[in-house]
């Protein structure tokens, strides 16, 4: 096509492939409102009082003529389609490529517009001349509403299908348009619900919320709360945890933040997760994730309301000030059914104090409940004290942007760590913090430094288990590090001392459920990942990918494609897994249909393009899931074989530790 224009968006001119630029705004405008009339004559008239309305009629012509002229020039060879009438112009659209054609053609039919719909209508080709302002705005918000429309119709029918991929572009290239569009986060949460992912759907309420409250400041409808409830009733009708004789189940909600300093909510929320941390020490509890209590405390109407929907029976609260040198943190112990204080208290402490203010609030609140404390398991869970209050606040930095699980935040993190350690090189925390900004970078498939990142994290991760040996994180990230090095037994000890140290960290546990499993365990990877998602039922995606693991080395094909299929994105090879699942359950359609859909995210995210060598893809699978038991390798060997993957010869030979 020698003429391309693009209305949508960013206003753009190409002929032959080759940009070019129009030599004014209003000769861009010209061909703008000629490209708009879609091979319709346009009046001289019109264009002149669009562009012109201040000049007399003589004066005005004239100007379109010169732009008309420089129009020309700019489109060279494609000049000619521009025609000259007497009292019109008109611009030949045939065999031209023009991304307004293709949107309304496509809602013409009933279609569904894809990406040509870039943006609003000549988003950034303002005119200081009213008229062709009106003009652009009109046709921008008329454009907008119809598409809208159409794609909300279509994320309707994407939602009742359950095509979950379609779904997820639908909803994000509406809520692009218009961030507070509340039937799309609505389709998204009745998406999320419809595929068991509570911890998406509840971040989608959040979301919606927040951005009804910034544009129009009011709170969602009813019919998205009723929603909000869904997601909420399947964790409010758990009864087996808070059954007589059964665990307390304690959630700790966010601390308010009573600083005067802007900026210190990271203060609030990573003392209440220390806190978590510490009362998840004890078995005589079971202590609601951090990522659940603190997603549904957004929205609850108070503490226990809050209790009610995470189905616990205590709530711990409270409150953080900093001061000169020191904190204080009040804390209060609340039983949910009846709403009465069990426990309050104060704390003040400096530099010197903030580990024993936290195991101190632990201990009181178990105290509390009337538990027994096996003082042994605390003493020995108990994280290697913190000396320097600046240290510890540079720890709670990083916590944060940890927690935001993005790329930029990890390097953010990263430097508050490394200045902590400048400050004390023996501290643990700093150095499990920087083990995990390389492991989760390289657990995420940074296939470009993977090697990189997996020595860092080793590095680290042995620095923080030398310096404090009780750090169950730590022992997680060094135990799944080693099991990807192929050193089992080493690896087996990091995990089992992890799970020992801390049997309430859902993170952990579905982590470590995953490497239970490679190492031979399926049934106990099973039930830790079912443990780690009774107490974490907010949990990201991820956990799925997780979870599914067990099953596919228990030879559970039914619910690995299940588990798979909610997160199928997450990890490249997901895919593979749940092509096999269907080959194994004799699906060969839907098994080659996922097989090319991985392939295509192998292509993309591993070898950047270049078409893998024969066998490559499966060596790749082979070695980022470490399977101990050669039985294990065989199995998934054969699985990808049947699903339509080629397998070369010894693939499933045991692979040399290192």
């Amino acid at each position: 096509m020698d003429l391309t224009i693009t209305l949508l968006g960013r206003f753009a001119v190409a002929v032959g492939g080759v940009p070019v630029e129009p030599a004014t705004r209003k000769a861009a405008a010209v061909l703008a409102i000629l490209a708009h009339a879609g091979g319709r004559a346009v009046p001289r008239e019109r264009l002149a009082a669009m562009l012109w309305p201040r000049a007399d009629e003589a004066q005005s012509r004239a100007s379109l003529r010169q732009a008309v002229a420089q129009l020309r020039r700019s489109l060279g060879a494609a000049a000619e389609r521009i025609e000259s009438g007497v009292d019109t112009l008109r611009l030949e659209t045939a065999g031209a490529a023009i991304d307004l054609a293709a949107v309304e053609a496509a809602l013409a039919g009933g279609g569904c517009p894809g990406p040509d719909y870039a943006g609003p209508f000549l988003d950034d080709l303002a005119l200081r001349e009213e008229p062709f302002e009106e003009w652009r705005r009109m046709e921008a918000t008329r454009l907008a509403e119809r598409v809208t429309a159409a794609w909300l119709r279509h994320l309707d029918a994407a939602v009742a299908d359950g095509d979950g991929e379609r779904a997820l572009e639908l909803g994000e290239r509406l809520l692009a348009i218009d961030p507070a569009l509340e039937e799309a986060h609505a389709a998204l949460i009745r998406l999320h619900l419809g595929r068991g992912a509570l911890g998406s759907a509840m971040r989608q309420y959040e979301q919606c919320r927040a951005a009804l409250a910034r544009a129009y400041g009011v709170p969602p409808s009813p019919a998205t709360e009723t929603l909000r409830r869904r997601i909420a009733a399947p964790v409010e009708r758990r009864e087996a945890p808070c059954a007589p004789g059964g665990p307390a189940v304690v959630a700790v909600l966010p601390f308010t933040d009573l600083s005067d300093e802007a900026g210190d909510r990271y203060l609030a929320l990573g003392i209440a997760e220390d806190v978590t941390t510490e009362l998840s020490r004890f078995r005589s509890l079971r202590v609601i994730a951090r990522h659940s209590a603190f997603a549904v405390a957004q929205s609850a109407s108070d503490a226990a309301d809050a209790g009610r929907r995470l189905g616990a029976r205590y709530i711990l609260t409270g409150s953080v000030r900093r001061g000169a040198g020191a904190f204080r943190v009040v804390t209060e112990l609340i039983e949910v059914a009846t709403g009465h204080y069990l426990w309050s208290h104060r704390y003040d402490f400096g530099s010197d104090g903030v580990d024993a203010a936290l195991a101190d609030i632990a201990r009181s609140v178990v105290g509390a409940l009337a538990l027994r404390i096996d003082e042994a398991l605390l003493q020995e869970g108990r994280r290697r004290p913190i000396d320097d209050l600046g240290t510890y606040d540079l720890w709670l930095q990083a916590l944060e942007r940890l927690r935001r699980a993005t790329p930029d935040a990890h390097l953010e993190a990263r430097v508050l760590l490394e200045r902590a350690l400048a400050t004390d090189p023996d501290c643990a925390r700093a150095h499990a913090g920087l083990s995990l900004t390389y492991f989760n970078e390289w657990s995420c498939h940074a296939w470009d430094r993977w090697e990189h990142n997996a020595d860092r994290a080793r590095h680290h991760a042995e620095a923080a288990v030398a310096r404090d040996p009780t750090d169950h994180v730590t022992h997680a990230v060094l135990g799944r590090i080693l099991l990807y090095r192929r050193e089992f037994d080493r690896a087996a000890r990091h995990v089992e001392r992890a799970l020992a140290l801390n049997p309430n960290d859902a993170d952990m546990l579905v982590q470590s459920a995953l490497s239970l499993a490679y190492l031979g365990d399926p049934a106990r990877g099973i039930a830790t990942a079912e443990a780690a998602i009774r107490l974490n039922p907010f949990h990201d995606d991820w956990y799925f990918v997780f979870a599914a693991g067990p099953r596919l080395v228990a030879r559970d094909m039914p619910r690995l494609v299940e588990l798979a299929s909610r997160a199928p994105d997450v990890a490249v090879d997901v895919r593979a897994f749940i092509a096999m699942g269907h080959a194994l359950m004799g699906r060969p359609d839907e098994a080659e249909r996922q097989m090319a859909r991985f392939h295509a995210h192998f292509r993309r995210s591993v070898t950047r393009g270049r078409e893998p060598e024969p066998g490559e893809a499966a060596r790749w699978i082979l070695h980022v899931n470490p399977l101990r038991r050669a039985e294990d390798r065989a199995f998934l060997c054969e699985g990808l074989a049947r699903a339509g993957l080629e397998v070369p010869p010894g693939a499933d030979a045991e692979p040399a530790p290192g």
